[in-house]
């Protein structure tokens, strides 16, 4: 088992309610706990080399929270580079659900120079944006490579209208109904339209709905009280807020698009609604971008310690890809003492959860395909770890 761990799915296939999806995680938890005794620049160093697979987010809140807990603003650059790289991250890893696995849930080849693209054009992102220094340092003064930035900007727009959408993104973006996405469905033969089509042809639109009841937003005393408190190991690896577990996906986040509305259902939004989430996400990144590089600072600090959580204690949230992203760290006489983290995946994939809600749904649905949907609706909650899926 990897430092990541993996998740254990378990689906029962029976008529009505007594059918049933299991989830076990096999995350460790404790491996936060190498960060104790370490000073803060060398924890923000780490972060991302351990947490590799939305290493930018999880940079970005280690040195957000490390900053908040020391007391010292974020400049306004800094904050600029690493909103940036976080939307390049999110852009690399919906491209890959899109271009790797949703033709493998096809049994379809993937097309390893379009991957090869994929992680090329992220690579440049980076480069572009850490060439100016340590990003995640805390306190640092970072610069980026601006015209660098926005040739990639460019070719991102190009990559999503030759492998993903077929048109223009702002074309697509204007998609708002039902009618709309089929007429897109049907238009022609990328990866994401195939597999639409194949979702329509088998009725599997509102498969798995569930009302979405997302993770609010958390105050940072409410956070640091969950985070320290007595129950803080409960609630890292199985948080709830108000007694019942939240949804934190790119599903929940683009919940107000119309095209997200249209496709909506009476109990809630199926397999359907989370594939079209991830390509409206998708298909934004690039104007959310350009409106950080064209932003201009307004002559505030940016981000500061806030004493309410207590002396030396700092909460960050980032919003990757696959979800919200909690880190809470405590300091001390310059060495960290606490450093806590809640993934996106505890939320989504708690036992109780969205996932295990829509899965144990296509269990029940009495489907021939219902193994081939089972790993779809995981697919499109993107764990950020490996999963087996037994089906009985």
């Amino acid at each position: 088992m990897t430092i990541a761990g993996r998740l254990d799915i378990n689906l029962t296939c029976r008529s009505g309610s007594s059918a049933s999806a299991r989830i076990a995680s096999r995350r460790p938890h404790g491996v936060t706990r190498m960060f104790r005794g370490r000073r803060p620049a060398e924890v923000t160093s780490l972060v991302p080399l351990v947490f590799s697979v939305c290493g930018m987010a999880q940079g970005t809140a280690a040195a957000t929270a490390c900053e908040r807990a020391l007391g010292i603003a974020t400049s306004f650059e800094t904050r600029r580079i690493r909103d940036i790289l976080m939307l390049a991250e999110t852009a690399r890893e919906h491209l890959l659900r899109v271009v790797m696995d949703w033709p493998r849930c096809m049994a379809m080849a993937t097309d390893s120079a379009m991957l090869r693209r994929v992680m090329g054009l992220d690579q440049r992102f980076r480069r572009a944006l850490t060439s100016g220094g340590r990003v995640f340092e805390p306190g640092s003064m970072a610069t980026c490579d601006i015209a660098a930035v926005e040739s990639a900007v460019d070719d991102l727009c190009d990559l999503l209208e030759i492998a993903v959408l077929g048109e223009p993104a702002e074309t697509w973006l204007a998609r708002s109904t039902l009618a709309d996405i089929e007429d897109w469905a049907q238009a022609g033969m990328l990866p994401a339209q195939l597999l639409l089509q194949q979702i329509l042809r088998s009725d599997a639109l509102q498969v798995g709905s569930v009302s979405i009841d997302a993770v609010p937003d958390i105050d940072d005393v409410e956070l640091a009280g969950a985070l320290f408190g007595e129950d803080a190991e409960r609630f890292i690896a199985l948080p709830t807020w108000e007694g019942r577990p939240r949804e934190t996906t790119a599903l929940s986040r683009q919940a107000r698009h119309p095209l997200i509305q249209a496709l909506g259902y009476g109990c809630g939004h199926g397999i359907g609604a989370r594939l079209v989430a991830r390509l409206v996400e998708l298909a934004g990144l690039p104007d959310r971008m350009t409106v950080l590089i064209e932003g201009e600072n307004t002559g505030s600090e940016g981000d500061e310690a806030d004493d309410a959580c207590g002396e030396g204690v700092g909460i960050a949230r980032s919003e990757a890809a696959r979800g919200r992203l909690i880190h809470g760290v405590e300091i001390q006489h310059g060495v960290v003492q606490r450093y806590l983290i809640v993934a996106p995946t505890e939320w989504n994939f708690h036992p109780e959860g969205a996932a295990a809600q829509a899965l144990a749904l296509i269990a029940g649905s009495g489907r021939s395909d219902a193994r081939g949907l089972a790993d779809l609706m995981i697919t499109a909650f993107d764990p950020c770890v490996e999963y087996s899926l037994a089906v009985h």
